[in-house]
C-alpha cells in the first residue's frame, strides 16, 4: 500500500498521519535571518498524539525511558519536578492519565523515544532547518502566523491551560503558511539536530508552561536527549516524494 497523496497534502499510510509538503527552496534562518536553501521534505502537520504513540506502542511493545526508570519530570504548581510514575500515560504522575486526551500531543518522552517511533513509521525527525522553515515559512516572520505577539487565541502559552491542549485547538489561526499547527507552544518538539557543542539535542517550538517569549520559531532549546518533561513531544518528517 502506498501513501495517499493529494496535492501539497499526503497521509502516511504505517501511521495514518496527514504530512504537508514543504517545497524546496530559500528561506530566512534564525534571529539573524540568514539565507539558506532546503530541498523539498514532508513534515507532520501535527505534532504525534497519545492516541497515534498508544499504536506504535501496541505495535511493537515499546517501553519509554520514563516507564523503564520510573521517573519523569512534570512542571507542578509552576515548578519542575522530578515525578516518580510520570510518564506518557501519566504525564503529571501516576494521579494523572490521558483517558481524555487521545487528540493532545504525547509528552514525557525523551529524544530516543521519539526517534523510535519516527524508526517505526518510517520516517525521522526533522532538523531544525526543517523545523524552522516549516514553522514560519520564507519571510522570517516570528510566528508561525505571523509577527503578532502571541495571544490566547493563537496559542497555548504561559500556563493557560494547564496543561497540553488538543491538537488543532488555535488552527487556522495559529497555524504556520504551510498549514502546520502548534510549532509554537502547547508542546516542545525534539528535532534530529545536535546543540553547538554536540552534548544535546535541539528542541523548537516553546510549550504550554512557558512565557510568550519562548514562542518564537527561531528559539533552540538544548537539553539531554534522555530528558523527558510534560511539556515535550515531537513531530516526524520525511523526504520529497520519488
Amino acid at each position: 500500500m502506498t501513501d495517499l497523496v493529494i496535492g501539497d497534502c499526503r497521509i502516511w499510510v504505517k501511521d495514518g498521519k496527514e504530512m504537508v509538503r514543504v517545497p524546496a527552496g530559500e528561506f530566512l534562518y534564525g534571529d539573524e535571518k540568514i539565507l539558506i536553501s532546503l530541498p523539498e521534505f514532508w513534515i507532520d502537520k501535527t505534532p504525534v498524539t497519545n492516541s497515534e504513540f498508544a499504536r506504535f506502542v501496541e505495535a511493537t511493545g515499546y517501553r519509554t525511558a520514563a516507564e523503564i526508570t520510573g521517573i519523569g519530570c512534570a512542571n507542578i504548581g509552576g515548578k519542575w519536578q522530578d515525578t516518580p510514575g510520570a510518564d506518557w500515560l501519566h504525564p503529571g504522575g501516576p494521579q494523572t492519565d490521558i483517558q481524555t486526551r487521545a487528540d493532545h500531543p504525547v509528552v514525557q518522552v525523551s529524544w530516543e523515544d521519539a526517534a523510535a517511533y519516527a524508526r517505526w513509521a518510517g520516517k525521522r525527525l526533522p532538523t531544525e532547518q526543517e523545523w524552522e522553515k516549516a514553522g514560519r515559512g520564507i519571510d522570517g516572520r516570528a510566528y508561525p502566523w505571523g509577527n503578532q505577539e502571541p495571544t490566547w487565541e493563537l496559542c497555548n502559552f504561559n500556563r493557560l491551560e494547564k496543561g497540553t491542549t488538543p491538537v488543532g485547538k488555535y488552527s487556522p489561526r495559529g497555524d504556520s503558511p504551510y498549514g502546520c499547527v502548534d510549532m509554537a507552544g502547547n508542546v516542545w518538539e525534539w528535532t534530529a539536530s545536535d546543540s553547538e557543542d554536540g552534548g544535546a539535542k535541539i528542541l523548537r517550538g516553546g510549550g504550554w508552561s512557558h512565557p510568550a517569549g519562548f514562542m518564537r520559531v527561531t528559539l533552540p532549546s538544548p537539553h539531554d536527549p534522555n530528558d523527558r518533561y510534560d511539556t515535550d513531544g515531537f513531530r516526524c518528517a520525511s523526504g520529497g516524494l520519488p
